[in-house]
């Protein structure tokens, strides 16, 4: 079976509610399980790749703006408060009281104007959006108290950062360098070890992120030790 691309699960769990939300609007009986499965299985493995195609087709043609940078944490709450505006407008046995078409408005605008306003309200990159890393395009980073080099094993350029303690969101790891597949980059960690709970909390981090990304760190979700990030190009 292909590979699965990152958010494609995510990706099938939306289709396959969309599909239950979008037949109890239209009052018809609800879709048998096996077939809410292959439709979230049919759209993890189409939607994402066809995504990255068009994307790509898209810069392909000159004169055309860039595109936003669609994050899974945006995709996330778009997605949450247009099947919350669904969910609102649904009316037992009557026709929806808000169209589908402004519900969807409604996700996209969340998705797109919600993210940036966060980041200027608070002075830093909020997870809404923040890039997914790659760190599984390295060897050498993982299971090392302090990584001192990182190997690209992927066949794309990658940049690997290694923050030490006080280097944190907005800002990136002073020590950052991009490497091609197959390089090798080396890194000075002092007397830094990797974070690590509950006994080294704010020890450095090390991520991967995909260019034009910058590696950084900030708290981790729980609000204790740090963990490595990917910020959004500045």
């Amino acid at each position: 079976m292909p590979e699965l691309l990152p958010g494609a699960v995510f990706t099938g769990i939306l289709t396959a509610l969309t599909a239950i939300v979008l037949r109890a609007r239209s009052l018809r009986p609800r879709l048998p399980a096996w077939k809410v499965i292959l439709i979230g299985g049919a759209a993890a493995y189409v939607i994402p790749p066809a995504l990255v195609f068009l994307a790509g087709a898209w810069r392909a043609v000159p004169g055309l703006p860039d595109l936003p940078v669609i994050t899974e944490g945006r995709i996330f709450i778009g997605a949450w408060m247009a099947l919350a505006v669904l969910s609102v407008s649904h009316r037992p046995g009557r026709a929806p009281g808000i169209p589908l078409w402004a519900c969807l408005l409604t996700g996209v605008a969340t998705a797109a104007l919600l993210p940036p306003f966060l980041d200027r309200v608070t002075g830093s990159y909020q997870r809404l959006s923040l890039r997914a890393d790659v760190n599984h395009c390295t060897r050498g980073m993982t299971g090392r108290t302090q990584p001192r080099e990182v190997t690209n094993i992927c066949d794309e350029p990658i940049t690997v950062g290694l923050c030490l303690p006080g280097e944190v969101n907005p800002a990136p790891c002073a020590q950052s360098h991009t490497i091609e597949p197959g390089q090798i980059a080396r890194f000075d960690p002092g007397q830094a070890y990797l974070s690590s709970l509950p006994g080294n909390p704010n020890g450095l981090t090390v991520v991967a992120c995909r260019p034009p990304a910058r590696p950084s760190r900030m708290l981790s979700t729980i609000g204790r030790g740090y963990e490595g990030v990917c910020l959004p190009p500045g």
